[in-house]
């Protein structure tokens, strides 16, 4: 990452009053965590995008300072009661609510497991959607078939994990093994996937 780079992603935090998402504790390494606003930043104007698992919203803020610029919006899905956490089961809301504030008007809280979610909790279509709930195989596997069907034709999925959870890498290789997805990138432990596009079937 250039050293313009982060220079550039640092303002787009300041401007929107996340600028302390820097120290927001996460799992998500810094490179990454540009990666994730990097894509959002190519996103068209007016994207609706979705993050499945925002913990204490550390990505959720490096999202958010792309989807700023294009008048996007962005729908955070979590029970925040760490689950599925090194740390074991607590309530993490009120730590998420207070470093989210100054990007409340740029998203949506839903308090639920991401299988409870439908259509009419969010907008649709979407053009990203960020993974990185529960990372069995099953909960991997249900969240995106789900939120395939909401996305719009050029629109990402974004893996969280995809090399060190293998529920997380089986669903990806699955994806990718269907011949309907590609890989449309990789940063450390995060990958994107769009759907496949020949020009010959």
């Amino acid at each position: 990452m250039h050293l313009l780079d982060a220079v550039r992603i640092n303002y787009a935090l300041w401007k929107i009053g996340a600028l302390r998402a820097r120290k927001i504790p996460t799992y998500t390494r810094k490179l990454e965590l540009y990666g994730l606003f990097n894509v959002a930043a190519q996103c068209p104007q007016g994207t609706q995008a979705l993050e499945i698992g925002s913990y204490l919203g550390a990505s959720t803020c490096y999202l958010v300072a792309a989807l700023a610029q294009k008048n996007g919006h962005l729908f955070c899905v979590d029970t925040w009661q760490n689950e599925t956490m090194p740390e074991g089961v607590q309530d993490t809301f009120e730590l998420f609510v207070r470093n989210a504030q100054g990007i409340r008007r740029w998203i949506t809280i839903l308090r639920k497991r991401s299988d409870e979610l439908g259509p009419s909790d969010i907008r649709i279509p979407l053009g990203l959607v960020f993974i990185d709930g529960d990372h069995s195989y099953e909960a991997v596997r249900r969240d995106f078939g789900l939120v395939s069907e909401w996305l719009d034709r050029a629109g990402l999925i974004a893996f969280h994990d995809c090399c060190s959870f293998k529920g997380v890498s089986r669903v990806v290789g699955e994806a990718l093994a269907s011949g309907e997805w590609a890989l449309a990138g990789q940063i450390n432990n995060l990958c994107f996937l769009k759907r496949a596009q020949y020009l010959l079937d």
